[in-house]
């Protein structure tokens, strides 16, 4: 069962750049996976500092891979200097 996820970032002020291009980077090679079936990055306009991922993965082996790919994990170990706070993600299904 395909698994819609969004997650919500939040970087530091002075890290929003730097944050972007690491998430700019991990949209570049998740579009690519196999599993990947939507990976839309967002950023908010009122307050740069905020991006939202919108995904769809085809299932929950699919997104568990993903979570283990080095560009994925490069980010977890960079996130805890350069973000305001924990990133938050819900995991949805489609109902209408």
């Amino acid at each position: 069962m395909a698994i819609h996820l969004t997650a919500i970032i939040k970087s530091r002020p002075e890290h929003t750049e730097e944050v972007k291009t690491y998430l700019l980077n991990m949209a570049l090679h998740s579009k690519k996976e196999e599993a990947c079936l939507q990976y839309d990055l967002h950023q908010n306009n009122e307050e740069p500092s905020i991006f939202v991922f919108h995904e769809i993965w085809k299932d929950a082996k699919g997104l568990e891979e993903h979570n283990a790919k080095p560009y994925i994990q490069d980010f977890v170990k960079a996130s805890e200097a350069l973000l305001e706070e924990n990133v938050i993600i819900y995991k949805t299904q489609k109902i209408g």
